[in-house]
């Protein structure tokens, strides 16, 4: 790898630690049992339905009401964390 390539790397890495921790302090801030809907995560994270969808194949779990009719899908912000910290 080139130096170029290893410094964007490192600025990824970092930009993800930064995200994780202020993820976690608003966890701390919110009583919803460490739940989020899809919509409220993808605000949070900043990232598009493709990329969440993509995290989802490679093992992000998520979670669906066993209602019938609901569409609404839920994540455990402890789930988050996990998947995004190496």
């Amino acid at each position: 790898m080139e130096n170029n390539e290893i410094s964007k790397l490192i600025k990824i890495e970092q930009l993800l630690n930064c995200l994780l921790s202020i993820i976690k302090d608003q966890q701390k801030n919110q009583n919803n049992h460490g739940l989020v809907t899809q919509r409220e995560l993808l605000a949070i994270l900043h990232v598009s339905p493709n990329t969440l969808k993509s995290w989802e194949n490679t093992g992000l779990k998520r979670l669906e009401p066993p209602i019938e009719g609901t569409r609404t899908v839920y994540y455990k912000m402890d789930d988050v964390i996990k998947y995004l910290t190496p």
